[in-house]
């Protein structure tokens, strides 16, 4: 799929200038743009963003979030457009820096210009957790910025929940956890608010759980489903005994039992069982009785 570009007279709004002085910019190289073959230029997301961290455009010093996100217009044609990166570039701005409600702000703007948290959390909260886990492993960033950002991240996640309109509870529990030492559990959290606005009782057990703790669990309090997450790209042999013993587990107690998460990715079935490899993967999952579920397109 080709990348969507934006038209002079969308980086005019963006930055709240006239057309000729994008064009100026363009010619002085301030600015990287595309040519068509009839000579009109195209503006990739990327280009616009590195111009206005460049030259600190439409931010106040202590802003991390330029100014001209405060349009709701402009995020709604970023949005549209697709061009999810230019969010996830300034969330991982945010985040490193400590901007906490700055980044709450930005998701919720988001989220009324019309993207689901679904894909929200896919294309631009994942992908700022990948590039910090990326650059702590390569020693580019400190273990304070590291831990940071980790917290900024988790707390935002939180605070959104608390801040979105929730659809009326319909009385099923689900219960959320992972078998793996998790560095962190924002992806939970993330999976927890994804299903609380849709009405669901979420019960996070967290990471680093034993089959043996998540089955006791399961047998005292009898949920609606288990949603077990897995954050490894790749699943070792050690962990499919234990995610056996919980789908047993689960079945005996009448909890439907969906796997997800990273670790999935590259395994289309477990014993028959669907996999969602994304959040919107689990957006995607309508439950219908307390004995199956299916899966529907939006």
């Amino acid at each position: 799929m080709s990348e969507m570009l934006f038209t002079t007279n969308d980086a005019a709004n963006m930055l709240r200038v006239d057309k000729s002085t994008i064009k100026r910019w363009t010619d002085e190289g301030k600015i990287k743009c595309l040519r068509t073959p009839g000579g009109h230029r195209k503006f990739k997301a990327d280009d616009l963003y590195n111009f206005m961290t460049e030259f600190n455009y439409g931010k106040e010093l202590n802003q991390t979030i330029p100014e001209y996100f405060s349009d709701e217009f402009i995020i709604r044609s970023i949005v549209q457009k697709k061009e999810y990166n230019i969010f996830h570039s300034v969330c991982f701005s945010a985040a490193i820096k400590g901007k906490k409600d700055e980044l709450i702000g930005l998701c919720n703007k988001v989220y009324r210009a019309g993207l689901s948290l679904a894909l929200m959390f896919d294309h631009i909260v994942m992908p700022t957790i990948k590039k910090i886990e990326r650059l702590s492993a390569q020693n580019k960033l400190s273990i304070s910025e590291y831990h940071l950002a980790q917290n900024v991240l988790s707390s935002a996640i939180v605070q959104l929940n608390e801040s979105l309109p929730k659809q009326e509870k319909n009385f099923k529990t689900i219960v959320c956890a992972s078998i793996e030492s998790g560095k962190n559990d924002i992806e939970l959290k993330a999976l927890n608010t994804l299903l609380e606005i849709e009405g669901y009782t979420v019960l996070n057990l967290g990471s680093a759980m034993t089959a043996e703790s998540i089955n006791q669990f399961l047998i005292q309090t009898k949920p609606f489903a288990i949603f077990l997450y897995t954050f490894n790209t790749e699943i070792r042999e050690m962990f499919y005994e234990e995610i056996e013993k919980i789908v047993t587990s689960a079945k005996m107690n009448g909890a439907h039992c969906v796997l997800g998460g990273a670790g999935f990715q590259s395994n289309s079935s477990i014993d028959g069982l669907d996999i969602c490899s994304s959040f919107m993967g689990f957006d995607l999952i309508q439950f219908n009785s307390a004995k199956e579920f299916e899966k529907i397109s939006k």
